[in-house]
């Protein structure tokens, strides 16, 4: 039987979250966020997300048909001359294959990265701790 978060959850995918940002909605924690696996891949969390109607096979079909997106182009720049051209959207089949490679398991979330840094201080001080915007930690450590 599925569990209160595990509704909620499915009802935030359901309407668009990523499956990370629906669970933290939820009441997930943060690691477990990270770990969307541990939701979507239990038996309850399947039922759901049946139940919202989101299967497999429409899964499969939704993203065959992304794979083969097509845009209508006009060509030429006089009415009597100008014609419609269906071409490959790229970006819009990008976006599906990218999407297709998540579900499958083919890509990974980017994670942070720990630097050290040796040097020797110049104006004194231990070390120095830094945060970027991309959340990358910077450790700065003389005695090593």
């Amino acid at each position: 039987m599925a569990t209160l978060k595990q509704k909620k959850a499915a009802e935030f995918i359901a309407k668009g979250d990523s499956v990370s940002k629906a669970m933290k909605k939820a009441g997930y924690t943060e690691a477990s966020a990270k770990n969307p696996q541990y939701l979507t891949k239990s038996q309850s969390f399947l039922e759901i997300m049946e139940k919202y109607g989101i299967t497999d096979d429409k899964l499969s079909t939704v993203l065959n048909e992304g794979l083969a997106a097509t845009k209508a182009v006009v060509m030429g720049t006089k009415s009597e001359e100008s014609f419609v051209d269906i071409q490959p959207d790229f970006a819009i089949r990008h976006k599906y294959l990218e999407t297709a490679l998540k579900l499958k398991g083919h890509t990974k979330e980017s994670t942070t990265n720990n630097i050290t840094i040796k040097y020797k201080p110049l104006l004194g001080g231990d070390s120095v701790r830094a945060n970027n915007s991309n959340k990358q930690i910077i450790d700065i450590d003389p005695e090593n």
